[in-house]
């Protein structure tokens, strides 16, 4: 590897860089409790603790002290649109874009 090798960043330091961008941009107090969620960030108050996807397509969350998921968010496949939205304004490159579709995934695959 040469020193213009692109460096290869952990997947820490990829949520870190891509905080650090989004938390500069202006957007929603809703989405930004979403993406704050997304990222293990603490941006709203109350603190948006968790989320999971229905099985028909709803994103739900929990808030920080609530027992149950009780807020809708957003359908699933426009929290994904406004992900790819925000990513240009924000200046998120394809590692930062990839890593919150990925959280996406997750909350889909793994509900709690």
């Amino acid at each position: 590897m040469t020193s213009d090798d692109p460096t290869i960043r952990e997947p820490d330091q990829i949520r870190r860089d891509c905080a650090r961008k989004l938390r500069a941009i202006q957007v929603s107090d809703h989405f930004q409790a979403i993406l704050g969620c997304l990222l293990g960030e603490d941006w709203a108050t109350p603190r948006l603790a968790e989320m999971v996807i229905t099985p028909d397509g709803h994103v739900l969350g929990r808030c920080e002290g609530e027992a149950s998921f009780k807020a809708f968010l957003d359908a699933s496949e426009d929290l994904i649109k406004n992900i790819h939205g925000v990513a240009p304004v924000a200046e998120l490159d394809g590692d930062e874009i990839g890593f919150l579709v990925g959280k996406v995934a997750e909350i889909k695959r793994q509900p709690k």
